[in-house]
């Protein structure tokens, strides 16, 4: 007995101890690897590469450094971690193609939008931008707090003082425990002119700040297919999806043209483009396009040519969306840590992220003006220490020369401090002359009038409110004037693009029958006019359904553990040679399996699912609809239970049959349409379960079916077993009662 105490409090302190390393962890990753800080926008491990290098003063007017100097710094004195690792990170922080403004600038092979890897370490060579020296702007002037590396011997900075916005203005990802963060570039103008506008006025609301706010201002360009107010809809929530397109024109070329792709999306590598769009041509996939040319330099330049010079260049164009990157979803998680030491993760808004920004330079005000003014105050005070030397030059002499102790016996004759007394004793002689005297006098009377300027400053709200637009106009105008910094001018441009109903109008329509069977494999064939019977199905294995729809259509599948998933039909591919598993466009999970496929419509009858233990809930099909391979829950089942059936709404009643015997009909006009539930009780079930449902009006003939052979049809009259839902139903009155378990609906 003592030992299974002893082996279950074992136990207990493991999954305690498992808990709390995890925990620390989890932790770890949030605030030290995956999330920004929302007040420099940087990583630990970006803010540590650029200390680094500013330590080894490689300045943007410097001269440039081996990238592996560098990388070695940084995982020798701040960053333990891999060195590819941290090589990758300053790869990134210099590629004009990852960021808005970049904050190294390299010499060498840094890697291409086409997804090639940079050059090792060894030959490439690096130093700061001037956005760099921008952000760490002050940071040896009392601004930052400076914390011991990890084996304390050196110092890091918590934070830069920041001048520049560099969280919004070069955005940031990263995928931590339990949650992520994806912060798209912007635009430093754009950004600049909203935080004047809250510096003005604080109390400004999100539609007012966001008047001439576009939304992401990406490296590579492109085309936001959104209006500006759902955009800002996205930026008060702090988080949403925006649709991104290529840029692309249509170039005529003698009697037919070309469409020319000069931006693609933000984050697609182009050699993967390419091969997708060669693709989408050899598989048939889009059949209006007849080559595809990559003629790009440093500029992409991505040469489309049609078929036929009749088809129009949108309708190409709303093929090639729906099945390549050149429209992309870009995700907004606007999840930062904020707090006094940057600690606390929180989803913000794009106002509070400015809000936090403009509060941190204004502690960076505060505190480098009180480092300013201490410094000062030790200037004037060391002055006037001099000044009593040329006052008392004879004496000063002489206690120096014969005194054994002239720094006491100066504090006790002239009534002067330990400071003075030691910089006195320091002077050097030719600073004695009738000049130098002249010269002092004018220090003392500029650092006073600093020091009346500076304390000014620190008890005037105002006067700091005016200083902090001061240095957000030096900055525009930085950016508007130097043209060594990015340009001011948008890369992403916000237009009024076709809608996804014009260019769906725009595709190519043609007929496809789809065939799927019970062990989830799917075949789609061109054209309605197949003969079933030729189709070869794999062995033992049988076909559940067939569709004959059009590529424009969407097919809604059902599973087992009530799950809808759903495919637009021109996402299949083509094939008439052979099936392929239904799991290359749904996730399916091991034990689940596909029970019912329904052809989409928007104003189509209403769906009807029930499980095994007689639980019902009937969904309108708009409902229904997913965009993920991973679909939605449309019936929480209890364990143990699936769904059995489910059938459209196609009378005022619903009929119910189990394997009991007992058939009920019912009318379903009072039952609540749902997206999503547990369902209410269709059928009381003493005993057994569900075989099958359908739906009729009570003056029809109901006709069953034996469930394996489907023969022997047998006609009952749906007014006989009326009932109201949730009772047992009534039983089945047929001769041979042995056929009862095996009935199903037939239409």
């Amino acid at each position: 007995m003592t030992d299974n105490i002893e082996e279950i409090n074992i136990k207990s302190d493991f999954i305690d101890l498992l808990k709390e390393k995890y925990l620390s962890y989890a932790l770890s990753t949030i605030t030290d690897r995956a999330l920004p800080d929302v007040r420099d926008g940087l990583k630990p491990v970006h803010r540590r590469l650029l200390f680094a290098m500013s330590e080894l003063k490689l300045g943007s007017e410097e001269s440039f450094k081996k990238c592996a100097r560098v990388v070695g710094d940084v995982i020798g004195k701040y960053h333990p971690h891999g060195e590819q690792a941290v090589y990758d990170s300053l790869v990134k922080l210099a590629q004009d193609f990852s960021h808005r403004y970049p904050l190294i600038q390299g010499q060498g092979n840094f890697g291409n939008i086409d997804g090639d890897n940079a050059a090792a370490m060894r030959y490439t060579e690096s130093r700061l931008t001037r956005v760099s020296e921008l952000i760490m702007d002050k940071i040896n002037d009392g601004t930052t707090k400076f914390i011991r590396n990890y084996d304390e011997t050196e110092y890091e900075p918590t934070v830069f003082p920041s001048s520049f916005p560099n969280l919004l203005a070069n955005g940031s990802s990263g995928i931590a425990v339990g949650m992520a963060t994806n912060i798209p570039p912007h635009n430093i103008i754009e950004i600049l002119e909203m935080a004047e506008l809250l510096i003005e006025n604080e109390d400004i609301d999100g539609d007012a700040l966001m008047k001439n706010f576009n939304g992401p201002d990406l490296p590579t360009g492109g085309v936001i297919v959104s209006t500006k107010e759902e955009i800002h809809e996205i930026y008060q929530k702090g988080r949403g999806s925006l649709k991104i397109r290529c840029k692309w024109e249509e170039v005529k070329i003698n009697n037919s043209y070309v469409i020319k792709i000069t931006e693609i999306p933000f984050g697609i590598q182009k050699s993967k483009l390419i091969e997708k769009l060669a693709d989408c041509i050899l598989s048939k996939t889009i059949k209006n396009i007849a080559d595809v040319r990559d003629e790009s330099d440093e500029n992409v330049c991505i040469i489309i040519k049609p078929k036929n010079a009749s088809i129009p260049a949108l309708q190409i164009m709303g093929n090639l969306y729906k099945f390549t990157d050149l429209e992309v979803n870009l995700s907004i998680n606007m999840n930062v840590l904020q707090g006094g030491e940057g600690k606390i993760p929180r989803v913000l808004s794009l106002r509070e992220i400015i809000i936090q920004w403009l509060d941190h330079r204004h502690q960076i005000l505060i505190k480098s003006n009180e480092f300013y003014l201490e410094r000062a105050e030790k200037k004037i005070h060391n002055l006037e220490g001099y000044l009593i030397v040329y006052m008392n030059i004879d004496q000063v002499i002489s206690i120096i020369r014969n005194s054994d102790t002239p720094k006491a016996d100066l504090i006790s004759e002239f009534d002067i401090s330990e400071t003075q007394a030691e910089s006195i004793l320091e002077m050097k002689l030719r600073s004695l002359r009738k000049l130098e005297e002249i010269s002092l006098k004018n220090d003392l009377k500029k650092f006073k009038k600093q020091r009346k300027e500076i304390k000014e400053i620190l008890i005037s709200p105002s006067i700091q409110k005016l200083r902090m637009l001061e240095e957000v106009n030096v900055l525009k105008n930085l950016f508007t004037e130097d043209k060594n910094l990015s340009s001011m001018s948008r890369r992403l441009t916000l237009i009024q693009a076709p809608s996804d109903i014009e260019l769906e109008n725009c595709d190519e329509e043609f007929s496809v029958t789809v065939f799927l069977t019970e062990k989830g494999w799917i075949r789609t064939v061109e054209g309605h006019n197949v003969d079933e019977n030729a189709i070869k199905l794999k062995d033992q294995d049988k076909l559940l359904c067939t569709s004959k729809i059009t590529t424009e259509k969407k097919l809604l599948i059902f599973t087992n553990i009530g799950k809808v998933y759903s495919i637009h039909a021109n996402k299949l591919k083509i094939n008439n040679n052979d099936f392929e598993p239904i799991k290359k466009y749904l996730n399916l999970t091991q034990d689940e399996y596909i029970l019912h496929v329904n052809e989409y419509s928007l104003d189509g009858p209403d769906l009807i699912l029930i499980s095994k233990e007689g639980k019902g809930i009937i969904s309108k099909q708009k409902e229904m609809l997913t965009s993920t391979r991973n679909g939605r829950l449309v019936m929480n089942l209890a364990r143990g239970t699936s769904v059995c059936a489910v059938r459209q709404v196609s009378g005022s009643h619903i009929a119910v049959i189990s394997d009991s015997g007992n058939l009920l009909v019912f009318s379903h006009k009072d039952i609540k349409r749902l997206s999503r539930g547990s369902g209410i009780i269709f059928q009381n079930l003493k005993n057994g379960t569900i075989i099958d449902i359908t739906s009729a009006n009570p003056n029809e003939v109901i006709n069953l079916v034996n469930k394996n052979t489907s023969r022997s049809i047998i006609k009952i009259d749906a007014s006989d077993y009326l009932g109201e839902r949730g009772r047992i139903g009534k039983s089945l009155k047929l001769r041979n009662s042995s056929n009862i378990p095996l009935l199903r609906f037939f239409k």
